[in-house]
């Protein structure tokens, strides 16, 4: 019994059930849309940011692959800050 490496091999019944069982853990849990219909945010929770533009090219600097939203501008008064601090003075 200890030539192998490993576990003793299970009965063909005790291998099934734990088939079964690892089976079944590794599906996906209830469908979640029935309780996503009924989440909603918090009312702190911030609003989700907005891209700039559409499609994968920035229209204004023609970056491909790039951030949806610049992300050293705040606010729509165009100021421009970085980890708080501004930097168009």
């Amino acid at each position: 019994p200890f030539a192998q490496p490993g576990p003793p091999p299970l009965s063909p019944k005790e291998q099934r059930e734990w088939e079964e069982q690892i089976r079944r853990r590794q599906q996906p849990l209830a469908n979640i849309t029935e309780a996503e219909e009924n989440l909603q945010l918090h009312p702190d929770a911030r609003k989700p940011v907005q891209p700039d533009f559409e499609g994968d090219a920035n229209p204004k600097t023609g970056e491909v692959g790039g951030p949806k939203k610049e992300p050293l501008q705040w606010g729509a008064q165009g100021e421009w800050t970085y980890g708080g601090r501004s930097t168009d003075f």
